[in-house]
């Protein structure tokens, strides 16, 4: 990946994704929207689903989320000009640098997100699917901190810590983050 140029662009994105608080708040706004979304399956105290609902909602939640994962690092942070991919050469050039997806972008994405899909789809199960889904970005955003800043020595974490990496020496393979699943299934690991 070309390092970032010295652009207005480049400029802009670097001051709303590299404040301490638009980092770290990013965690409590993203914890908040999970449950805003699993509250969507809840009516007078009571679940709107099944012990099978929520299994089924947390199940499909990661495979959606693992899934976006790899696309969305693929193509939007790599493949695709925009200002994601500008934030994530950013990444590339400093990868101990604290950047962000704004917060307050993600949240109204979201929400915007689940205002439609649940015009179309039922509410609840659509709530505890995208809350599923969210967490599994949030375990993205945890673990993708962890890959850089942590030195723990288990052997899975070891393994994961190489697989990103080498993504970073060789930004053409290897685009999960939490997974390499989805490498090993399209072959780019």
């Amino acid at each position: 990946m070309k390092p970032a140029s010295a652009t207005p662009l480049t400029a802009f994105i670097r001051r709303l994704s590299s404040s301490r608080f638009n980092y770290y708040f990013g965690y409590v706004a993203n914890i908040s929207l999970v449950v805003w979304l699993a509250s969507r399956a809840m009516a007078g105290g009571q679940s709107q689903l099944s012990a099978a609902g929520w299994a089924g909602a947390l199940l499909t939640g990661f495979v959606i989320w693992t899934l976006s994962e790899y696309f969305l690092h693929k193509w939007l942070y790599h493949d695709v000009p925009s200002p994601l991919q500008v934030g994530h050469r950013l990444h590339h050039d400093e990868p101990m640098a604290l950047l962000g997806v704004p917060w307050w972008l993600t949240s109204i994405i979201l929400v915007l997100v689940f205002r439609g899909l649940a015009s179309v789809f039922n509410p609840a199960l659509t709530g505890a699917i995208m809350a599923f889904t969210w967490l599994g970005y949030i375990g993205y955003c945890a673990m993708h901190h962890w890959l850089h800043h942590a030195r723990w020595q288990w052997k899975w974490f070891v393994a994961l810590r190489r697989h990103h990496l080498l993504h970073h020496a060789k930004d053409n393979v290897n685009w999960g983050i939490t997974t390499d699943l989805w490498d090993r299934v399209f072959r780019t690991k």
